[in-house]
C-alpha cells in the first residue's frame, strides 16, 4: 500500500470515528407538526382552540387564564369583542369561555356582551354611594346612561338593592322604586314642601309641586299628611295625576260663605257655588238619585275634605231617615261607612251568579255531598228529638215528685203542705238554675244544633263571590275595591240559600229518576238471576250423567267457582248499590270486596250474605241454591225466585246449543274447537247441558264413547291426542309448525261432526260394528 493510500485510509477512519462519537439531532418540519396536531384532534386526544390566523393553538384552560388576566388588567370589565381582538381568538370561542367562567365563578357575570367581575361591581357601588351622598338622590335611568348597563342589573340583581344599607347608604322611594335618596335630601325637600303647602291659600295641584321639586313630592306629601304638619287635605286620584291639596283655610272660607248666604237668603244658587269653586254642587243630591235609579253612590267625595269616613256614616244615617219617609218602598244598605247601595243594584250584582250556583248545585248533588248533609241533618234532628223526649220525661218525673211533696205525708193539711214546700225549695236552690229554667233551655239549644247542621253545606264560598265581583265592571274603579268584601259577605247567605234550594230541586228530580231506574234495574237483575240459577240447575242435571263421584265433585267445584260465583257477585253488587257502599264497579269482585260489603251492609243482610259467601266453598250445589234463595228473599234483595218451568228449560237448552254452535263456527284455536265440540256432542247425546272447562274434555270423550260410532270417536280421540301434544310442546320445537298445520286441516272435520251429529242407538251402533 502506498503512502497516499494509507493517508486516505487514516482520513476515512478519522471521519468514521467522528461520526460515531457525534450525536444525531432530529427536527420536525412545520407541516409535520400540523399533521400530528390534526391527527390528535381527530382522535380527540387533544383539545385546542385555533387563533384567527390559524398559526397558533391555545388550550381552553390557557384561554380562560388569559381572559381572566385581561379582565384584571381592564379593571374588572371588558367587552368580549375587544377581548377577541386582544387574544386573536374567534368571538364564538371567547363567548363560550366567558359563559363557562360565569357558570363556574359566581363573582363573574356576562352582561350585554361584557364580562364583569365582583371587584368592578363593588367599585360601582362605591361610586354610586358617593354620588348619592353628594346629590341626595339618584335614579336608575341616570345610572344606566352613565355606566351603560341594564337597569335591572343595576337595581335589583347585584348592585343597588343588594348593597342598600351596606355600601350604599340611602333609601328607596316606595312610590317609584327606581329612585333612591338620603334622609338629608328628604328633610330638605320636606321642609320646602311643608312651607309651600302651609303658605297656600287656594287648592294646589300636586303636579305643580312635581314641577318645582322634581322627586319624592308624593312621598313627602303623604308623610306630611300622616304627621298632620300641614293644614289641609289631599283629594283625587294619585295614579291619574289629578290629586290636589286643598288648604283648610280655603275649605273654611267656602263653608262660611255658603252657611252665611244660606242663613241670610234661605237658598243657594248652583251658579254662585260654581263661582265659589264648588263645581259639582248638584251631586250632593246623589242619594235620592241613587235610590230612584236603583244604583249606588259614595258620598265621601261629595263631602268637605275635612270629613272622615265615620263622619260620612253619621251624615248618611241622618239623610236616610228623611229619605225613607220619602221612599218607603225602597230598601237601601250602607257599606264601608260612606257607600249606599240599593236593593235593585244588589240584585243586578246577584244575577251573574245564577248560572254558577246552578252548576255548583248540580256538582254537590252528583258528588253525594248534598245527600251526606241531609243524612247528617236527619241524624242531628233524631238526636235532638231523643234529647227532648228524655228531658220531657225528667220534667214529668220532677212534677210528680213536686206534687207529692206538696201533698204532705198524710195527703192533706196545711201544716204538712208548708213543711214540704220549704224543704223542696231549699233542695232546688242548691242547683245553678230552677227546674223550670232548665227545661226551657234544652229544646232551644237542640234547635240551634239542628239548624247549624243543616247550614253546614256551602254551595258557593265567599272567596268565589269576591273573585266574581272583582271582575264585575261595577267595581273596576280602584276606590270601590274595598267595597267587594262587604258586598260578598252580604250576598253570601242569600246566594247560598238559593244554591241549596236549587240543589234540593235537582236532588228530588234525581231521586225520582233514580227510583224509576232502580225499579227497572231490580226487575232486570231479577230476570237475569233467575235465568242464571235455572242454568245452574240444568248444568247440575248434566254433570250427574257421570258415574264417577270424584269427577262429579270436580265439575261441581268448577260450577261453583264460575257461574255460582258470578251469581253471588251480582247479589253482593246489588246490595252494595242499594246501601250506598263504595266499591269499584269496573273491577272484579273479589272475596275481600264481598267481606267489605257484608261488614257495611245492614244487620238483617249480614247473615244471609255470609252464608251465601261461605256456600261457594261448600262443594254442594243444593246448599248454594238454598243460600241464594235466602239472599234473594225479603230484607235483602226483595226478589222472587221462580220455580222450575219445563217449557223454559227446553228453550234454554236449545238456545245454549245454538250459542255453542255459533261460538264453534267462529273459533280457530284447535283446543277451543275440541272443547266446544265435546260440549255440543254431550248435550246432543244426553239432552242436558254441561258446564265444564277444557281440562274435562278427555272425561267427556270417554263418556261419549258409547254414544258415538267408532269412526267418529277415533277421529275425535286422534284430534284430542294431537291437541295435547301441541299443548305440551315447546314453542321452538321443529315439529310444532307441522302439527299446527295438521290440526288446522282437520278442524273443519271436527266442526262438521259437531254440527251434524245425531244420537246413535245401541242397535244402530251394533249394525255399524257388524258392517
Amino acid at each position: 500500500m502506498t503512502a497516499v493510500e494509507w493517508d486516505e485510509v487514516k482520513r476515512l477512519a478519522a471521519d468514521f470515528q467522528r461520526a460515531q462519537l457525534s450525536s444525531t439531532v432530529q427536527r420536525l418540519s412545520e407541516r409535520n407538526c400540523v399533521e400530528i396536531i390534526t391527527k390528535l384532534l381527530d382522535l380527540k386526544l387533544l383539545d385546542v382552540v385555533f387563533t384567527t390566523d390559524g398559526k397558533e393553538y391555545v388550550t381552553p384552560q390557557q384561554l380562560s387564564r388569559e381572559i381572566r388576566d385581561e379582565l384584571y388588567v381592564h379593571g374588572g370589565r371588558i367587552n368580549l369583542v375587544e377581548l377577541a381582538k386582544l387574544l386573536n381568538v374567534d368571538l364564538s370561542q371567547i363567548s363560550a369561555r366567558a359563559a363557562e367562567i360565569e357558570r363556574t365563578d359566581s363573582s363573574c357575570s356576562v352582561i350585554l356582551g361584557q364580562l364583569i367581575d365582583k371587584n368592578y361591581i363593588n367599585h360601582i357601588a362605591e361610586e354610586i354611594n358617593e354620588k348619592l351622598q353628594q346629590q341626595g338622590q339618584v335614579t336608575i335611568g341616570d345610572l344606566t346612561r352613565h355606566y351603560d348597563l341594564p337597569s335591572d342589573f343595576l337595581q335589583s340583581q347585584f348592585i343597588i338593592e343588594k348593597q342598600l344599607g351596606k355600601t350604599i347608604h340611602g333609601k328607596q322611594d316606595k312610590s317609584d322604586p327606581q329612585i333612591f335618596f338620603t334622609e338629608a335630601y328628604v328633610a330638605r325637600n320636606l321642609a320646602s314642601v311643608r312651607g309651600a303647602l302651609t303658605a297656600a291659600l287656594k287648592p294646589i295641584p300636586i303636579s305643580t309641586l312635581l314641577g318645582q321639586f322634581e322627586f319624592l313630592v308624593q312621598t313627602i306629601v303623604d308623610k306630611l299628611m300622616e304627621m298632620k304638619q300641614v293644614p289641609g287635605v289631599v283629594t283625587g286620584k294619585q295614579q291619574g295625576g289629578s290629586n290636589m291639596y286643598i288648604p283648610a283655610i280655603y275649605s273654611k272660607s267656602q263653608n262660611d260663605w255658603v252657611n252665611n248666604f244660606y242663613k241670610q237668603n234661605g237658598y243657594l244658587e248652583y251658579d254662585a257655588l260654581t263661582r265659589l269653586g264648588i263645581s259639582d254642587a248638584q251631586t250632593f243630591a246623589s242619594v235620592e238619585e241613587a235610590i230612584t235609579t236603583g244604583s249606588m253612590v259614595d258620598i265621601m267625595p261629595l263631602l268637605p275634605s275635612l270629613f272622615e269616613p265615620e263622619d260620612a256614616e253619621e251624615i248618611l244615617s241622618d239623610v236616610l231617615k228623611n229619605v225613607k219617609n220619602k221612599f218607603p218602598s225602597h230598601n237601601v244598605h250602607v257599606f264601608c261607612n260612606s257607600m249606599l247601595l240599593t236593593d235593585q243594584f244588589l240584585q243586578k250584582l246577584s244575577e251573574p251568579f245564577s248560572a254558577v250556583i246552578q252548576k255548583k248545585a248540580e256538582e254537590i248533588v252528583s258528588s253525594g255531598a248534598y245527600l251526606l248533609a241531609q243524612a247528617e241533618n236527619k241524624l242531628q234532628n233524631n238526636k235532638t228529638t231523643v234529647e227532648q223526649e228524655e228531658t220531657n220525661t225528667k220534667v214529668d218525673r220532677r212534677e210528680e215528685r213536686r206534687k207529692k211533696a206538696t201533698g204532705g205525708k198524710g195527703g192533706g193539711g196545711t201544716q204538712g203542705r208548708e213543711t214540704k214546700t220549704k224543704s223542696t225549695k231549699k233542695k232546688y236552690q242548691r242547683g245553678k238554675t230552677t227546674a223550670g229554667d232548665s227545661d226551657e233551655d234544652v229544646p232551644s239549644g237542640g234547635g240551634k244544633t239542628a239548624k247549624s247542621a243543616a247550614n253546614k253545606l256551602e254551595v258557593i264560598q265567599i272567596e268565589e263571590i269576591k273573585d266574581m265581583l272583582s271582575v264585575n265592571k261595577q267595581f273596576q274603579d280602584e276606590d270601590l275595591i274595598e267595597l267587594i268584601p262587604e258586598v260578598a259577605n252580604y250576598l253570601y247567605p242569600s246566594l247560598n240559600k238559593s244554591g241549596l234550594a236549587a240543589a234540593q230541586v235537582i236532588f228530588e228530580s234525581t231521586m225520582a229518576s233514580t227510583v224509576q231506574n232502580r225499579r227497572k234495574t231490580h226487575s232486570e237483575l231479577q230476570d237475569k238471576l233467575n235465568t242464571m240459577i235455572m242454568n245452574v240447575r240444568l248444568f247440575e242435571k248434566g254433570l250427574k250423567h257421570f258415574n264417577d263421584k270424584e269427577l262429579q265433585q270436580q265439575l261441581v267445584k268448577y260450577l261453583l267457582k264460575s257461574l255460582c260465583s258470578e251469581i253471588t257477585n251480582e247479589i253482593f253488587g246489588y246490595v252494595a248499590q242499594e246501601n250506598m257502599i263504595q266499591i269499584e264497579q269496573n273491577k272484579e269482585m273479589t272475596p275481600e270486596v264481598r267481606v267489605k260489603v257484608m261488614n257495611e251492609a245492614p244487620n238483617e243482610c249480614k247473615e244471609p250474605l255470609l252464608k251465601l259467601h261461605k256456600s261457594l266453598n261448600s262443594n254442594s250445589l243444593d246448599e248454594f241454591l238454598t243460600c241464594v234463595e235466602s239472599a234473594l228473599g225479603p230484607g235483602v234483595c226483595d226478589m222472587i225466585l221462580r220455580k222450575a218451568d219445563k217449557k223454559k228449560e227446553r228453550t234454554t237448552i236449545l238456545a245454549h246449543r245454538q250459542a255453542l254452535l255459533e261460538q264453534l263456527a267462529g273459533a280457530d284455536d284447535p283446543a277451543l274447537v275440541l272443547h266446544l265440540t265435546s260440549l255440543i256432542l254431550f248435550q246432543a247425546a244426553t239432552q242436558t247441558m254441561l258446564h265444564a272447562s277444557g281440562r274435562f274434555v278427555s272425561n267427556i270423550l270417554t263418556y261419549l264413547h258409547s254414544h258415538l260410532t267408532a269412526e267418529v270417536f277415533n277421529s275425535l280421540q286422534k284430534y284430542h291426542d294431537m291437541v295435547l301434544k301441541l299443548l305440551t310442546m315447546s314453542s321452538d320445537d321443529e315439529k310444532r309448525p307441522g302439527l299446527v298445520r295438521e290440526l288446522r286441516e282437520g278442524m273443519s272435520a271436527i266442526k262438521e261432526i259437531a254440527s251434524n251429529f245425531k244420537k246413535v242407538t245401541s242397535t244402530e251402533k251394533t249394525q255399524q260394528s257388524a258392517e
